[in-house]
């Protein structure tokens, strides 16, 4: 059928209608005309992929990478110019404030691109691809669990694909039979690579050694690696939360402290603190900082790290941050929270809505949350939208990554 596009919707479909229907377009960029096949058909809405384009946008590209035209799920927005993906993602940000009733202007919202937007993964999950004995290592086709076997990657740092083709020759050993997927973090300035078998202990004690055999440059890891960040050092375990874009995630953790115009006497919540690298940076501006995290292993790596780089003026308390800071009865300056993907439960905003504050500062990875979450905070009549800065942490996909300001109302 042919087509004629309009929004980016989050997730990197375009919309448009047929008799009244949505339809989620793949492949076709904003005002153009494309023809499309129905590849997904569902009561409220269908699914295409553009075929072939009609109207080309002047901002449509080649792909640059073979395994995006083979179907690959890694990328979503590699046929759109990187300049015009930003102004989508912004577009799509936008829309979703909106929906939660939230007023801020579409260009207040402040954008924070990167001058080189490939070569920035250094964290990889790759499935293990088995066929006639040969091991291969790759991706998930989009929407299916079949793996498209790859052995380059261009938005992955080179360390990390280096390593795969060595790994999937250790995957062949009989020993590693139940390897599904393999889990790669490299440590940005040095020759360490982190990996980790899924699910956790299905590789014998060797597999890692058979791999470095074929690739002397790396050091390999199957338990924690040192990881720097500002000039501080960290300890990372595979199950650990890192941002994986090392480069923006300065970029979002310096327009972070900005928002929190710390001046040295707060006190302050690190929410969903994990191991702790957003954490220091805070201490070193606060009086005191309280990190709130649920994981074990997370507070244990938390507790380590700051011990590692002196920052004396943090506790950690670990539990689910609804529980912690419901009976949290100490005075608060400033809240910071970046929650999971799926955001924060609703008691758990109550309960930070309870602490009163002054500011907040709100980190996520997913525009939708966000809103809601936000909108939560609004509709209690007690904060406000400050600011919004959306950082782009994963160029050529769809995934979106901001943070905001909040602040009490007087």
């Amino acid at each position: 059928m042919e087509l004629t596009v309009g929004e980016l919707a989050h997730g990197g479909a375009a919309l448009a209608r047929v008799d009244g229907r949505v339809v989620f377009v793949e492949g076709a960029i904003p005002g153009e005309t494309v023809e499309a096949e129905v590849t997904h058909r569902r009561k409220d809405f269908w699914r295409a992929q553009a075929t072939a384009v009609l109207d080309p946008a002047t901002s449509r590209i080649e792909p640059p990478c073979p395994y995006f035209k083979a179907g690959c799920g890694g990328c979503q927005l590699q046929y759109v110019a990187y300049p015009e993906q930003l102004a989508q993602k912004r577009q799509v940000l936008h829309h979703q404030l909106q929906r939660a009733h939230l007023d801020m202007p579409i260009d207040r919202i402040d954008v924070l691109g990167m001058d080189d937007p490939w070569r920035y993964r250094l964290r990889g999950e790759f499935h293990v691809l088995r066929r006639a004995g040969a091991v291969s290592l790759g991706f998930f086709r989009k929407h299916t669990y079949q793996t498209l076997p790859i052995d380059a990657c261009l938005i992955h740092v080179e360390a990390i694909e280096r390593a795969l083709p060595a790994f999937a020759r250790a995957a062949e050993d009989p020993a590693a039979a139940r390897v599904t997927a393999l889990q790669f973090t490299w440590s940005p300035g040095t020759t360490d690579l982190l990996w980790a078998p899924y699910p956790p202990g299905s590789a014998d004690p060797g597999f890692g050694a058979r791999a470095a055999g074929w690739i002397p440059e790396l050091n390999l890891n199957d338990d924690s690696i040192g990881m720097e960040d500002a000039g501080r050092h960290f300890r990372v375990r595979p199950e650990a939360f890192v941002q994986v874009n090392v480069r923006q995630r300065d970029v979002l953790y310096q327009r972070a402290l900005t928002l929190a115009e710390l001046t040295g006497g707060e006190r302050v919540i690190d929410a969903y603190a994990g191991i702790g690298m957003l954490t220091a940076r805070l201490a070193e501006r606060a009086a005191g900082v309280i990190a709130v995290e649920e994981s074990p292993y997370a507070v244990r790596l938390g507790e380590l790290n700051m011990q590692l780089n002196d920052c004396g003026n943090v506790r950690y308390r670990r539990g689910r941050v609804e529980d912690i800071l419901r009976e949290f009865d100490e005075p608060v300056e400033v809240l910071v929270l970046d929650p999971p993907r799926a955001g924060c439960a609703e008691a758990a905003v109550d309960a930070m809505v309870n602490l009163g504050a002054p500011r907040i500062v709100y980190i996520s990875c997913d525009p939708s949350t966000l809103a809601r979450d936000v909108g939560r905070f609004c509709a209690a009549g007690r904060y406000t939208l400050g600011e919004v800065v959306l950082v782009d942490m994963f160029p050529q996909t769809y995934h979106i990554e901001a943070v905001v300001k909040l602040e009490r109302r007087a």
